[in-house]
């Protein structure tokens, strides 16, 4: 599936990980500061085109996706257990888990 689409429309369809994967992402702690989100994938599993708010995700353990960007382009990453990233707020992408189940925790910054 291929994710060429511009700005507006790509934001618009872009909503948050809670909304468009229910089922895979799952609010394990909030307070006034952070929100912490345990996001599990299942083998072969798309989450579509989502964002997240400022702040870090941490893999739980190793894995292989595919990331696409707004505009289809994708690539592919080794996810090692442990490894760290960083997301903005307004960034947005769909993943696809090429591997086993994959588990990370998204540690999201309020204000």
């Amino acid at each position: 599936m291929k994710y060429d689409m511009d700005r507006s429309r790509c934001k618009a369809l872009a909503r948050h990980i809670l909304k468009v994967a229910p089922k895979s992402a799952k609010v394990v702690f909030e307070n006034e500061a952070v929100r912490v989100i345990e996001i599990t994938m299942r083998k072969d599993q798309r989450i579509p085109m989502h964002s997240h708010n400022k702040g870090l995700s941490y893999s739980l353990n190793k894995g292989r996706i595919r990331s696409m960007d707004k505009h289809g382009k994708s690539r592919v990453f080794n996810v090692k257990k442990g490894e760290l990233s960083w997301s903005d707020k307004g960034d947005y992408h769909a993943v696809d888990n090429l591997g086993g189940i994959l588990r990370e925790l998204s540690i999201e910054f309020k204000g």
